[in-house]
């Protein structure tokens, strides 16, 4: 069983390793992701995730309070967005539950804006939900000069119909 954290961020046993969950391309627009390996259980703990603490938001950190963050680019930092995520996360006991069954090969997301006051950076979105947002900030700051833009240019693109829907 190979892991995926470093040695020495290995905290426990119950931290994922490469039996349960695979680091993969996602596509030719994003990074790395994390897909299952296993069926995990809507409701149920996904899995326990490790970091370094800082008070500095990096691409891959994730925030525990409003000035303390949890550095993690091995696994959890490497969960993909989505506007209707299948898991979420519980910053307290650093575990990632399955908002909904989640099957072998599927990408584990979450909802940025619930994890973040500030991105790191904010972008552009095109999961597939029907809630997608297409822009995608913290939850608690503004859509920055090039997301208006976006917003506006991709709202010039889309049908009338599905303009009045937004």
């Amino acid at each position: 069983m190979a892991e995926i954290y470093p040695r020495e961020l290995i905290v426990d046993e119950t931290l994922p390793n490469s039996e349960q969950f695979t680091v993969t391309a996602v596509d030719g627009r994003v990074g790395r992701g994390i897909r299952a390996r296993i069926h995990f259980e809507r409701g149920k703990r996904v899995a326990k995730f490790a970091g370094m603490l800082s008070n500095t938001v990096f691409q891959h950190s994730l925030q525990i309070s409003p000035a303390t963050h949890l550095h993690d680019p091995y696994f959890v930092g490497l969960l993909s967005h989505s506007c209707a995520p299948n898991c979420v996360l519980d910053m307290q006991r650093l575990e990632i539950l399955a908002l909904l069954d989640i099957g072998p090969g599927e990408l584990l997301t979450i909802d940025y804006a619930v994890t973040e006051d500030t991105l790191y950076r904010q972008f552009p979105c095109d999961c597939g939900s029907s809630h997608c947002r297409r822009w995608i900030t913290g939850r608690r700051e503004a859509v920055n000069e090039a997301g208006k833009a976006y917003l506006t240019d991709l709202n010039g693109k889309l049908p009338r119909a599905r303009r009045s829907a937004r």
